[in-house]
């Protein structure tokens, strides 16, 4: 019975044990559920919220990851030239946290130094101050601005990009001085180069900061060219020191294709030549643009601009003219004031603006070629129709009449003579023969209401710039008509117009036109080529073979005469678009050759040379402001040195081989007589000194090369004149008072420029400057042209 009390006294006790035990428990879980909520919405934080920032922290801090820039494609000429290519550069890149690391690494050597603990020193001491000032001096930068970055709590700072070689050897012999290994360095990246500077700078384009294509070609084919960024991942250990060899990992860049385009660098600086060499000469105020085209395909040779710039620093202003207008407003405005910053801008987008596809210019009389074509495809006119030109035209609705650009009229003409003469009441007569409807069919045909689709950037849209139908065939539509007929009121690109002009003489076949030639990877396999495309046929083969016959009737006696060049048969159109700005008229000159068969096609214009004054016609160099007068003559040079270079054989009539260049044969010790008659057989004659029976001397010497007919200086016996002589001055001279200069002093003339002598031709360039002293037979050559309204047709 006790036994059984007592156990019954205890059962309560294991209730109550139960009871805590069991509210022990609970609360246990409770507080436990309470603690870890926190906890596990801290984890879901960090594993899921925020997962990618904190897994780029461990990143940062185990690792250290540096892109290594692939080179980018390199841009070549048609003939495999690099006219853009890629180097090994490299950026440099300081580490402030590891810098810090550094330093407490160097007190601790420091202290175990001074203690005896190390036998050797540790060096010069890496403070920031140190560190900044050698970095200035090596990276040319501020010594504060470096400290700044040198405090900032970050594992990369670059301080200085695509640096050459030679700094970066600086840059490592200074980190191995000061033990800067983890906290210095400076990573491979790839660095643009134009070799050739300013060589077809609107065509190729430029890079940014980052190495991406910010213009031209560069810009267009930027995917192509820059291929894959590479990386090299290394691992750090608890203190932040890099961890290499098998704790790093490369991953290697690709580097980018190659563009080959069908430019030609050689016709690329004979373009940029002659237009530097015509503003300069000319006072052209608003550059120009030059343009070369093969018209059977469509492949632009070269493509000119001016003004231009320099690819390797793209940013700097070229012209002393505008740099002198940004210092002005600098000054007035301040270097950070809006208006100097848009004056800037401004200057920087003029120069890097393709005007021959960005802009448009009414094309003036270089347009009559399109308008003969459609005029003799529609059968309205044919080479034996006259037109009777009394200088100007009474239409109805204007005020006054349209004028020709020789004022007494030009009188009756065949149709051959009308296009030599740029006769503009000829070709009013001719556009109203074809009539509104078929006018603007052949506008529409030969491309002009549309882009030409060229692999370049900002084709300008000019369907917005020539009048609709309507305005042809409606109320005013007379008017449009004619003014339209002579290239006047309405607005083309260039590239427009050499495309249309191409198709004129090629056999009437639109081609579209193109820079890219093919696109190839490393190893020279093609990934991709240029196809040359015709957009339609627009006139017969026969129309396109008698508009090369009257076209070239314009150089051969016509207002383009002075782009005539001995051997070559030249083809072409001039122009002179007064603009509606007074006194402001764009001189320029459409060309082919050889006449034909042609294999280049040209279009040179200079904007806007200066006159000397309100409702001048002249320059102060004395040059009458004409498509003629100017732009001809620089087009002729310009077609002569690409014949040359494409290897064109000439063709001389038999008064140009009695002109041409002959090599003066050896008479030095030949009986008078037989050395008389070696140089005779030349084509040369023969003047004679002392009396002797034997050559002792002769000018020139053997070899020479001198015009045929002239004159050979035969010593007998008499000691030859070994003096110098003085180049006479021959500009301005006729051409026979400019040889006959030359002949009293002793020298030689070659004759370049135009064909037929006039009483208005007039020398105007010497190759070698007046007062410079040469060698007696010197030849010295004389270009000459027509510098008057009357023989250049006022620049039509």
């Amino acid at each position: 019975m006790a036994t059984e009390k007592k156990k019954n006294n205890q059962q309560p006790d294991r209730r109550g044990n139960r009871t805590i035990l069991g509210r022990t428990i609970a609360l246990m879980v409770l507080f436990g559920i309470v603690i870890f909520i926190p906890l596990l919405m801290k984890l879901y934080d960090i594993q899921i919220v925020n997962h990618e920032h904190y897994e780029e922290l461990a990143i940062d801090q185990q690792t250290r990851d540096v892109a290594v820039a692939a080179n980018r494609g390199t841009i070549y000429d048609s003939k495999g030239t690099p006219l853009a290519q890629s180097a090994t550069a490299y950026d440099i890149i300081v580490s402030p946290r590891d810098l810090n690391t550094v330093q407490e690494n160097y007190r601790k050597k420091a202290e175990d130094y001074a203690s005896g603990k190390r036998k050797e020193p540790p060096g010069p001491e890496p403070t920031d101050e140190a560190v900044a000032a050698k970095l200035a001096e090596i990276l040319g930068m501020d010594k504060d601005t470096i400290l700044l970055r040198l405090q900032k709590d970050t594992s990369y700072v670059k301080l200085a990009g695509k640096v050459e070689d030679e700094v970066n050897d600086q840059i490592l012999a200074f980190k191995l001085e000061y033990s800067l290994s983890n906290a210095l360095y400076s990573t491979p990246t790839s660095k643009r180069y134009y070799p050739y500077n300013s060589l077809a700078a609107q065509v190729i384009g430029f890079v940014n900061s980052e190495n991406q294509g910010a213009y031209g070609m560069e810009a267009i084919y930027n995917d192509e060219l820059a291929g894959e960024t590479g990386r090299v991942v290394t691992a750090k250990n608890g203190k932040g020191t890099e961890m290499l060899s098998r704790y790093e990992n490369y991953y290697d860049a690709t580097n980018g294709n190659n563009l080959n385009l069908t430019i030609d660098a050689s016709i690329q600086y004979y373009c940029e030549r002659i237009l530097d060499k015509g503003i300069e000469m000319f006072d052209v105020q608003n550059g120009g643009f030059a343009i070369a085209m093969d018209p059977k395909t469509g492949a632009i040779l070269a493509w000119a601009n001016s003004p231009t710039y320099d690819l390797n620093s793209p940013s700097a202003v070229n012209s002393e003219k505008t740099l002198a207008e940004l210092e002005t407003i600098k000054n007035t405005y301040g270097a950070d004031s809006d208006e100097y910053k848009e004056a800037l801008g401004n200057a920087q987008l003029s120069q890097w603006r393709n005007k021959a596809i960005n802009d448009t210019y009414e094309p003036g009389s270089t347009f009559k070629s399109i308008v003969l074509a459609a005029a003799l495809e529609e059968g309205v006119v044919s080479e034996s129709d006259h037109f009777n030109c009394t200088g100007s035209v009474t239409v109805p609705g204007l005020t006054k009449p349209i004028r020709c650009s020789r004022r007494d009229g030009h009188g009756d003409q065949d149709l051959a003579k009308a296009v030599a003469n740029s006769c503009n009441p000829a070709f009013m007569a001719i556009g109203e023969r074809l009539g509104a409807e078929k006018f603007y069919d052949y506008m529409e045909d030969f491309g002009f209401l549309d882009k030409t689709g060229i692999d370049m950037q900002g084709e300008q849209d000019t369907s917005v710039l020539i009048w609709p139908r309507e305005n042809f065939t409606g109320p005013y539509g007379y008017t449009s008509l004619l003014t339209a007929s002579f290239g006047q009121r309405f607005q083309v690109t260039p590239i427009q117009l050499i495309t249309a002009a191409s198709a004129v003489v090629n056999g009437g076949h639109l081609m579209k036109p193109y820079v890219l030639q093919s696109i190839t990877d490393a190893d020279g396999n093609v990934l991709k080529s240029t196809e040359s495309t015709e957009v339609r046929q627009v006139i017969s083969e026969e129309t396109s073979e008698r508009c090369r016959k009257i076209l070239e009737g314009v150089v051969d006696g016509g207002t383009g005469h002075n782009a005539y060049q001995a051997g070559y048969h030249i083809g072409g159109k001039t122009g002179s678009s007064e603009t509606l700005e007074d006194d402001h008229t764009i001189v320029s000159f459409l060309g082919f050759a050889p006449a034909e068969d042609p294999q280049v096609v040209i279009l040179l214009a200079y904007d806007n040379p200066k006159p000397t004054g309100p409702n001048s016609n002249y320059t102060a160099g004395g040059w009458y402001i004409s498509g003629g007068v100017m732009a001809a003559r620089m087009a002729g040079e310009l077609l002569g040195n690409i014949l040359d270079h494409l290897g064109i054989e000439k063709q001389y009539t038999a008064e140009e081989l009695s002109r041409a260049d002959v090599l003066v044969p050896n008479a030095v010790g030949l009986p008078a007589a037989d050395a008389q008659k070696a140089v005779e057989a030349q084509g040369l004659t023969v003047r004679t000194v002392g009396s002797g029976e034997t050559v002792t001397g002769q000018i020139p010497v053997q070899g020479a090369s001198i015009p045929g007919g002239s004159q050979v200086v035969l010593y007998l016996g008499e000691e030859k004149p070994t003096d110098q002589v003085e180049v006479p001055n021959v500009q301005g001279k006729t051409p026979a008072a400019a040889k006959q200069a030359l002949v009293d002093a002793g020298l030689y003339l070659k004759a370049g420029g135009v064909a037929d002598y006039t009483e208005n031709t007039r020398a105007a360039g010497q190759s070698i400057a007046a007062g410079t002293l040469v060698e007696r037979g010197t030849v010295v050559e004389v270009q000459f042209t027509d510098n008057t309204a009357s023989t250049a047709g006022a620049g039509f």
